[in-house]
């Protein structure tokens, strides 16, 4: 008896501490496998993606623990937001792209496959991790003239606001 007892108040306490940590967002900081707290989302929406973005950090499982001029020599991808009609264009390092997205509530969005591209190849650019970020990419958040992608609540991609 006093050891269904112990049990069952060991597995309360567990239970306890399980409940006081949901909810926390981990972010990868593009600098190894480190992941901080995200805070909570803005109020964004549709229209507060309006302009132009230039790639600023990516963590994807293919780009981990590399540089941004690693991943773009030549030229750093950026994304042009018209929020108006749900437009985006811009470049993934490598190729002009472009399409529509889609932002109905709040700060979610789908974007990737929606989009089509130019079809050359370049050396020096990820342009295919940068195409998969933006796939995987359920919600953003903005503060402070920085656009983030996140997946889950995992952050993808960071922009600064040009």
């Amino acid at each position: 008896m006093k050891v269904n007892l112990m049990i069952l108040a060991v597995a309360l306490a567990f239970s306890t501490v399980a409940c006081n940590t949901t909810g926390k967002k981990s972010e990868a900081t593009g600098a190894g496998d480190t992941a901080t707290t995200v805070q909570k989302p803005s109020v964004v929406d549709n229209a507060s993606l309006e302009g132009t973005w230039e790639l600023k950090s990516i963590t994807t499982p293919e780009t981990a623990g590399k540089a941004l001029k690693e991943l773009y020599k030549d030229k750093i991808p950026t994304l042009t937001f018209t929020s108006k009609d749900h437009k985006v264009e811009g470049n993934n390092g490598c190729n002009g792209i472009g399409g529509t997205y889609e932002s109905e509530k709040g700060n979610s969005i789908k974007i990737g496959d929606k989009l089509v591209s130019t079809m050359m190849h370049c050396e020096n650019a990820a342009y295919n991790e940068f195409m998969n970020g933006l796939k995987s990419t359920t919600n953003f958040d903005i503060r402070d003239n920085e656009l983030t992608f996140i997946s889950g609540d995992i952050v993808v991609m960071q922009f600064v606001k040009k």
